[in-house]
């Protein structure tokens, strides 16, 4: 069984979701790649690169952790996970979304639904992605943005940014469906730390 690329999955779930100007702030028309190099100075924080204000900073950040919360309140219920969130959290993820779990997550999906299963799924990946790389690499900071799953971790001293919710959809998708996540973490911040 082979699922769809993961850029196709993003237009058809989330592309929707955009306006025009934030298509064009986004400046690229799927998936970003998985790092991606910040032109900046070494001593810039995350709020420099945000293109929101204060308070949309501020309603992105308070997005991400609901559905952070969402996630760790509903993968009690069908994963064998307890708390904390740690990697193991990663790991069982990735072992129960296999092709059959999630071609079955896509066809039960409505694209036009906000809230629809794919869309929840992913950003609830992502989110706590997020958690553990933050645990991981204490370094990373959110460059928050619109709409949240825009947002990214940032590592200041490497200028690299990790665009986890893209991650997510990678993940759900042909593309990432094998990759293996919590090791992809442990990479990544080998990479960083490699860098620093």
């Amino acid at each position: 069984m082979s699922l769809p690329h993961c850029d196709d999955l993003f237009i058809k779930f989330f592309d929707c979701w955009y306006d025009d100007t934030w298509r064009d702030v986004r400046g690229t028309e799927a998936t970003r790649p998985d790092l991606y190099q910040i032109e900046g100075d070494s001593e810039y924080d995350a709020r420099d690169f945000s293109p929101l204000n204060a308070d949309g900073q501020s309603e992105s950040a308070s997005l991400i952790e609901r559905i952070y919360e969402s996630a760790v309140n509903d993968w009690v219920t069908f994963l064998k996970v307890k708390a904390p969130v740690d990697i193991s959290w990663i790991d069982a993820w990735d072992r129960f979304y296999d092709r059959a779990e999630i071609s079955k997550l896509i066809s039960e999906s409505e694209p036009d639904d906000f809230a629809n299963g794919y869309v929840v799924s992913c950003c609830q990946f992502g989110a706590v992605m997020g958690k553990v790389l933050c645990d991981h690499e204490p370094n990373l900071q959110w460059i928050y943005s619109w709409p949240y799953w825009e947002s990214s971790l940032f590592h200041p001293k490497t200028g690299t940014s990790i665009p986890v919710f893209h991650w997510a959809i990678k993940k759900m998708s042909e593309y990432g469906v094998d990759d293996g996540f919590a090791a992809k973490i442990k990479a990544c911040c080998n990479v960083l730390n490699r860098q620093s």
